[in-house]
């Protein structure tokens, strides 16, 4: 069980973590713009994205394995605001799609998934909602096959919502499928809607730890696969119910960089894959989520609730605290969540030259 630290140790546990934090201020003014050096784009940054489509083992029938080689050969673009997708307001709400929902654990997710269910029952007969997910390897076939049936013959005026969860969907080693489906929406004149959320990365990292309670694991065990010698593990917990953001991105719950990519390779590649396909992307934002929903579909304004909360004490000692930070950061979490704050909130904006 967590331990409770003394009432007069709580002011100066928040000082010192806030001192920490501080003193991290300028490597993290340079991760926010590292991604935009070219070098870094293009230099010795690790893994290409072709050797990243190694770790999914395509059926050789599938003429999704001819897109999956064209994906690879892709240019790099830049990661800069101008390249990410966006939607021309002027033309809302669409009439028809699909709003694919890309639910990463411990992000407020299930608040999301339960008020999107809510949409679907609140709008009528032409919305429907579907997903397909679970805790074992070998749900992404079913996935696949399910969502191929979803992009098909949408109404004229209908909405599908679908929730992408664990092991539904690895969007790192499958990311053509994201460019089949949209291409099949689209042609039926409907909008194809990626969309997921974030969150500060430490917090995420402490918000994940309530999952060694029950199974009483300590931090280090917990925390195990996030050391630099088990790059490629997963989570101790249920075989990987311990995911970062950055990971579940990629990987979502299955095998992790088996490759050993850097983590600069994986925070690139992950900024790739919301560049090319993520039409929504907020950070704990979830009045904003709402409202761009509603927009999109003209659907009927309705407020979120807040689902799936702990409520539970999380209380750790000012070293577990570091080492915390420390693992979140080397695995790449926090230069991920400083980039998508830079390139889609304009986060230090201000020091470009």
């Amino acid at each position: 069980m967590p331990r409770r630290l003394p009432r007069c140790k709580v002011v100066t546990w928040f000082s010192a973590l806030l001192l920490l934090a501080l003193s991290f201020t300028a490597a993290r003014i340079y991760v926010a713009f590292h991604l935009s050096d070219k070098y870094s784009l293009e230099g010795e940054a690790g893994n290409s994205s072709a050797e990243f489509l190694k770790e999914f083992v395509w059926p050789s029938n599938e003429p999704i394995v001819e897109l999956a080689l064209e994906i690879a050969k892709k240019p790099k673009i830049p990661p800069l605001l101008s390249n990410m997708r966006s939607i021309d307001e002027s033309k809302l709400p669409y009439k028809c799609g699909i709003i694919f929902f890309y639910h990463i654990a411990c992000t407020g997710g299930a608040s999301m998934n339960h008020w999107l269910g809510k949409q679907v029952k609140h709008n009528g007969p032409h919305t429907s909602y579907w997903t397909s997910w679970g805790r074992h390897d070998g749900r992404e076939r079913k996935f696949i096959d399910g969502m191929n049936n979803q992009t098909k013959k949408i109404g004229p005026n209908e909405w599908r919502v679908v929730h992408a969860h664990g092991y539904s969907y690895f969007p790192n080693a499958s990311e053509a499928y994201l460019y089949q489906w949209r291409e099949e929406v689209e042609s039926q004149g409907c909008a194809f809607v990626v969309t997921t959320m974030l969150r500060d990365a430490i917090g995420h990292t402490i918000s994940q730890t309530k999952g060694m309670i029950k199974p009483n694991l300590t931090l280090d065990e917990f925390m195990s696969h996030l050391e630099p010698e088990n790059y490629n593990q997963r989570g101790i917990f249920e075989r990987g119910a311990f995911v970062t953001q950055l990971d579940y991105l990629l990987y979502n719950m299955g095998p992790r960089n088996e490759y050993n990519a850097t983590k600069e390779e994986k925070v690139r590649r992950a900024v790739e894959l919301l560049q090319r396909h993520f039409d929504v992307l907020l950070l704990s934002d979830y009045d904003r989520f709402t409202d761009i929903i509603h927009k999109i579909t003209g659907w009927s304004p309705t407020t979120m609730k807040q689902a799936n909360v702990f409520d539970g004490d999380l209380n750790y000692s000012y070293a577990e605290l570091q080492k915390i930070k420390h693992l979140t950061e080397a695995n790449g979490d926090t230069m991920f969540i400083d980039a998508v704050k830079h390139l889609y909130y304009g986060h230090l904006e201000h020091l470009v030259i």
